[in-house]
């Protein structure tokens, strides 16, 4: 029953800043403040939708979240402040909801809706409000940008 309480005021607590989370099971830790959410995760926030096997969700002392992990083949779907849309996949997601922004982690590749250009990388991060897409590589694995050009028309 304890358990069920905390995952009903971790809802409420989403629900507050437009969060929606559905899942098969949920399973709530007050002692540890983590909720898992496993089976057909998915995660809606305004226009962003994000998908996965499981997730993870860490809340601060007063049960707000601060940060929201998704991991196993992640799709997503991205909506920035300027209306640019982006989709993708990746191994891992993780959303801190203080600072509107996305981290795309491992094999993540990102495309512009309705543009056939697209980045690909291990580390990205994605920033709602600031608006932007920083792609992160090393010396191993660079980042890569793709361009496709259109042929001209003789």
């Amino acid at each position: 029953m304890k358990y069920l309480i905390f995952v009903l005021f971790i809802l409420c607590a989403l629900r507050a800043d437009k969060i929606e989370v559905s899942a098969k099971e949920f399973i709530g830790s007050s002692k540890d403040r983590i909720t898992k959410l496993k089976g057909n995760v998915e995660v809606k926030r305004a226009n962003d939708v994000l998908n996965s096997k499981e997730a993870f969700i860490y809340l601060d002392s007063n049960n707000k979240p601060t940060k929201m992990r998704a991991i196993g083949d992640v799709k997503f779907a991205i909506a920035l402040q300027d209306n640019r849309k982006f989709s993708g996949s990746a191994n891992e997601v993780i959303y801190l909801p203080n600072k509107k922004e996305y981290q795309l982690l491992g094999n993540v590749v990102v495309v512009e809706n309705g543009k056939s250009n697209s980045i690909k990388g291990d580390k990205i991060l994605v920033s709602h409000e600031a608006g932007y897409i920083n792609v992160l590589g090393d010396e191993d694995k660079p980042a890569k940008l793709i361009f496709k050009l259109d042929k001209k028309e003789q």
